[in-house]
């Protein structure tokens, strides 16, 4: 295990990974996305500081945009992104981080999502509706759903989103809103993951660890590990899990469900992102730190 590791963890299990480097915001880590085609990594603090940083973690462009900002979204090809800004704002920016435009929406929202191009935004409010925008204008799809949605996916292969609303409830709707399938979950949940094509939908479910759905929305099991899972990614192709504990714990799993590394980290874990291929994962954690580590 290197130095680096140590530093952050204590009682690891397996076969350890490699640091491949360290990076940091300048406060608190608010989000953190990786683009599967460029290998880069977008960060956002509280005080409105976009990070991108390169293959290697260097800083490729810093900008300090409006705040506070919540969330951000990225597109896999690293072309642009969007972010939550306050309640209502949706910016829109480039890949320079440069803001290009932004719309105010009706209702105070709850989570954003982006297609893998760039070329789609879509936003959850919370009186249950649901945005699809082509840039900063007037919406081009909108649909309700039975509770407001607190997290958004784009299915990369499918014109498809999936959503999770809190109070149990994981569904699937058409690019123009049609509901594809719904399903009733045991309960709230952290973070949703999705293979590339949708096949495999994994829930950070809390004390019922990871549930494991397919691209109909039926339930196929679940992977169960130490602590309370608040935080999940995982690879393009269903074959690796990173997992991520209210207590610290953080995992790296087979999708067979063979535990490969766990660890417990001292600082609170804010967000996880998968490599496509399975190589390994980026953590931030609340403090603004980030390691990408790779196996």
């Amino acid at each position: 295990m290197s130095g680096e590791i140590r530093n952050w963890s204590s009682g690891a299990r397996g076969k350890s990974p490699e640091t491949r480097w360290v990076g940091a915001t300048d406060a608190p880590l608010v989000w953190l996305e990786l683009s599967r085609e460029t290998d880069e990594v977008l960060a956002a603090d509280v005080s409105g500081g976009l990070y991108l940083l390169d293959p290697q973690g260097r800083i490729a462009a810093l900008t300090r945009g409006p705040a506070p900002l919540r969330a951000i979204a990225w597109s896999d090809t690293g072309s642009g992104g969007v972010a939550l800004v306050g309640e209502r704002k949706l910016y829109w920016f480039d890949r320079q981080l440069e803001f290009q435009g932004s719309v105010e929406l009706p209702e105070p929202t709850l989570a954003v999502a982006i297609d893998s191009h760039g070329d789609y935004a879509a936003v959850s409010l919370t009186n249950g509706a649901n945005l699809i925008f082509d840039g900063p204008r007037k919406p081009i799809h909108s649909f309700e759903t039975m509770r407001p949605l607190v997290n958004l996916d784009f299915v990369v292969e499918h014109p498809q989103l999936v959503g999770i609303a809190d109070y149990g409830l994981l569904c699937c709707h058409s690019f123009q809103g049609e509901v594809e399938w719904q399903e009733k979950l045991w309960g709230n949940a952290g973070d949703v993951a999705l293979t590339g094509s949708g096949e495999m939908i994994l829930v950070a479910s809390f004390t019922h660890g990871i549930q494991r759905y397919d691209d109909e929305g039926q339930n196929v099991g679940s992977y169960q590990v130490e602590g309370t899972v608040s935080r999940v990614c995982t690879s393009y192709l269903p074959k690796r899990i990173g997992a991520a504990t209210l207590e610290r714990h953080l995992y790296w799993i087979d999708v067979s469900g063979e535990m490969i590394w766990a660890a417990m980290m001292n600082d609170d874990i804010s967000r996880l992102c998968c490599d496509p291929l399975g190589r390994g994962l980026v953590c931030g954690f609340q403090s603004g730190r980030i390691l990408r580590l790779e196996w």
